[in-house]
């Protein structure tokens, strides 16, 4: 079984939103120039997608993990 990927090597204050075997999504705040709030789906093959709104990357992020709405997500 694939492990849950953590958070790529940026700065910011990371929190892991979701998480299902090779599948994350993160909430990154970062405050360097300007406070941003961004939203990254983690999925193989690609490192990451990033979003800046945080229902289009729960979409997303369904999207590839094949998520349906019933079932329990790893935090």
């Amino acid at each position: 079984m694939a492990s849950i990927p953590d958070h790529p090597n940026d700065a910011g204050t990371w929190t892991r939103l979701e998480g299902r075997e090779a599948f994350a999504l993160w909430r990154r705040e970062r405050q360097t120039l300007a406070p941003v709030t961004m939203y990254y789906v983690i999925a193989p093959p690609r490192q990451s997608e990033i979003l800046y709104d945080e229902a289009k990357a729960r979409a997303r992020y369904d999207e590839l993990a094949g998520v349906a709405a019933a079932e329990t997500v790893i935090l």
